[in-house]
């Protein structure tokens, strides 16, 4: 949801410091009301911005109702997050202003300073209205999540169609040389051509730079970029190129391509996409130590080294999970957490969990939980490629949907308030 007044609160103010607040109600609604100077401020704000694009305003009546139907729908979002208990931590609403204050190129410090000293503005009023802002963005995300369903066969469908297809599709980096030909070219300009084309070839195999070969030889506009490309799909390359490419690694130059305009060659410099994307994995187990009221955490800590110790002096680091830990999951599976990459354990867990040693017992380390140790059994790098593709299908579908189904319950809020507007 974009922040409307806040950008232009400042200078709009300045245009505007002469306003006197009008404290008549203007629209009730359910159990709160919008006031006559709410609705004076908001078309004082969209008079500004239109003035400022130099474009021309609606009547006045017809902009006085739009303003006053978009404060209701804002107010009724507003206190129903407020009902459903959607708070906005202090830290991300400083982060929101602080990048709203970087768009006007201004400290957030700076911000704040030149709003409390304009009439009609202040630093507290516009993070009351950042607030409220968030907190409708927040409740738009909840309601949509409720109301949108995709389903398994819904995003097999959407990956199997063109436009599926098109969004999944892997991204190449291509260098490229040109050697030209024109079109009056004689057998003599055709064979000199192919000189060209083999010397550039030879140094190529040679193990020369790719960039600097195609700044000595290449008659491509992308010459003295080193013949990059940059990053393209397969369908928005030549399909000459697209057809060879698909089959490519990196690295690999393909066999010249020969087209009217001349002799080709394609590097494959790097490629990226949804078909090959592979994240490092350890497997662990691990036996946890929750202090309780009975059990203060250096006495948790202490049962914990002697667990440890028995383990390093020859038992079953299993067996001890079994009998020992209070991680109810793992224990009953001998302490086995199964495959974990990154991101998938608190910050204490994973920075042990990476740099512990293959088959050896950790260091005691405490976390949120309460103390650990752990093992890891094995690494490898796993492929995620399906679950990717998944991901990006569900975010295409759920795209698709989030407008025609935010309007329908917009329409449906708007039914079912209570909204008396005065004169």
């Amino acid at each position: 949801m974009r922040f409307l007044p806040v950008l232009l609160l400042l200078a709009s103010s300045l245009v505007h410091a002469a306003f006197t607040p009008l404290e008549q109600v203007a629209v009730v609604v359910d159990d709160s009301v919008i006031l006559q100077s709410d609705v004076a401020k908001r078309l004082r704000d969209v008079e500004f911005q239109f003035a400022k694009r130099k474009a021309a305003l609606p009547a006045e009546d017809i902009l006085r109702k739009q303003i006053i139907e978009q404060l209701i729908m804002e107010n009724l979002q507003a206190n129903l997050a407020e009902r459903a208990g959607i708070r906005i931590e202090d830290a991300a609403l400083t982060a929101t202003l602080t990048g709203i204050a970087k768009d006007s190129g201004l400290t957030l410090a700076k911000f704040q300073e030149q709003l409390d000293s304009t009439p009609d503005s202040s630093y507290s009023e516009v993070r009351e209205q950042v607030k409220r802002e968030m907190m409708i963005t927040r409740l738009r995300q909840r309601r949509m999540q409720d109301r949108i369903r995709i389903t398994d066969q819904d995003i097999q469908n959407f990956l199997k169609s063109p436009a599926g297809q098109a969004e999944t599709a892997s991204e190449y980096r291509l260098g490229h040389i040109l050697i030209e030909i024109a079109e009056t070219a004689t057998a003599k300009d055709i064979a000199d051509a192919e000189v060209r084309l083999n010397k550039a070839r030879e140094e190529l195999k040679a193990g020369k730079d790719f960039a600097l070969v195609a700044a000595t030889w290449s008659n491509a506009e992308t010459a003295l970029k080193g013949g990059d490309l940059g990053w393209r799909k397969a369908n928005q390359l030549p399909t000459l190129f697209a057809d060879a490419v698909t089959t490519m690694q990196p690295n690999d130059v393909a066999d010249t391509i020969r087209t009217p305009g001349g002799f080709h060659l394609i590097k494959l410099l790097e490629k990226r996409g949804v078909d090959q994307v592979r994240v490092p994995q350890r497997q662990v187990r691990h036996i946890l130590i929750k202090p309780t009221e009975i059990l203060s955490s250096d006495d948790a800590r202490l049962k914990l080294e002697d667990i440890r110790s028995k383990i390093i002096a020859g038992s079953n680091f299993a067996d001890e999970a079994r009998i020992h830990s209070d991680d109810p999951g793992s224990a009953r599976q001998g302490g086995e957490l199964g495959w974990v990459g990154a991101g998938e354990m608190v910050p204490e867990f994973e920075k042990m969990m990476s740099s512990a040693q293959l088959n050896t017992v950790s260091e005691i380390f405490q976390s949120s939980y309460g103390w650990h140790i752990l093992e890891v059994t094995g690494e490898r790098e796993h492929d995620v490629s399906a679950q990717v593709r998944s991901n990006i299908a569900r975010q295409a579908l759920y795209a698709r949907q989030y407008d025609e189904e935010l309007a329908n319950w917009l329409r449906e809020l708007r039914a079912e308030a209570f909204v008396d507007i005065r004169n």
